[in-house]
């Protein structure tokens, strides 16, 4: 999968509304040439506003009036460049989805051994939940929220920004378990690779209570994470039992 800019990235949810934007423009009777440094310039401030606002209140609660007062533009704007409060939401997340995607790429290593891809993954994968250290950030809010709340774009998101990695581990897995192991147990081993990863995401505060802030240090830094995860995985791949061979 290549590497693809912030823009294309969100561009590639689409958008409800999008098929009306062009009748939105002319509804909207805006006076600024498409694709002019105006245009731009209130389309970006949209994003930048509407972006807390979704988070804090949801998609449903927030409202175009809410989010064009913060922006200081007109409540026609949001027709004008996004369609509707949909295609808004949707390219607030795309403009998430398409940042994680260019900081954190997925690696191209077909000629690697498989434990090694395996180990990368997991690596990438919690680079991507755990490289956002500010939890309350409204990034982090507004794709917790999605995912424990989801939208009509939720499918989407699903689709092109979690099935290729989550597709990649389970093949890797496929390579490295038993002989004979069924697609569905790789699935399986898939999902415990995730649940572990995004544990440490999700659990950061009962995690801080639980264990000693030495332990943490020494053994839930990155890379001690990677390594955990990876052995235990192994070792499940290699597990009869597990695989039900």
């Amino acid at each position: 999968m290549g590497l693809q800019s912030e823009k294309q990235s969100g561009a590639r949810l689409a958008s409800p509304g999008a098929a009306s934007l062009a009748a939105s423009r002319v509804a909207a009777g805006g006076n600024v040439a498409a694709g002019g440094s105006g245009d731009e310039d209130t389309a970006n401030r949209l994003l930048v506003a509407a972006g807390p606002i979704f988070a804090a209140s949801g998609f449903e609660r927030a409202t175009v009036r809410e989010i064009c007062k913060a922006a200081g533009v007109n409540v026609a704007a949001i027709g004008y460049h996004f369609g509707d409060k949909m295609g808004l939401y949707v390219e607030v997340i795309g403009r998430i989805q398409g940042r994680r995607e260019h900081a954190f790429p997925l690696p191209s290593d077909a000629d690697l051994p498989a434990e090694q891809r395996l180990r990368r993954r997991i690596q990438l994968l919690l680079l991507r939940l755990l490289s956002d250290q500010d939890e309350d950030s409204w990034e982090t809010q507004l794709m917790m929220r999605e995912m424990q709340q989801p939208t009509a774009v939720f499918e989407q998101v699903v689709r092109q920004y979690f099935r290729p990695l989550f597709s990649e581990i389970s093949e890797i897995l496929a390579q490295l378990t038993l002989p004979g192991t069924k697609m569905e147990v790789c699935h399986r081993l898939a999902f415990s690779v995730v649940g572990q990863c995004l544990y440490y995401r999700i659990g950061r505060q009962a995690i801080r209570l639980l264990v000693s802030e030495r332990e943490r240090a020494e053994f839930h830094q990155h890379d001690a994470l990677v390594e955990h995860i990876t052995s235990v995985t192994l070792a499940a791949a290699s597990s009869p039992q597990v695989c039900q061979i």
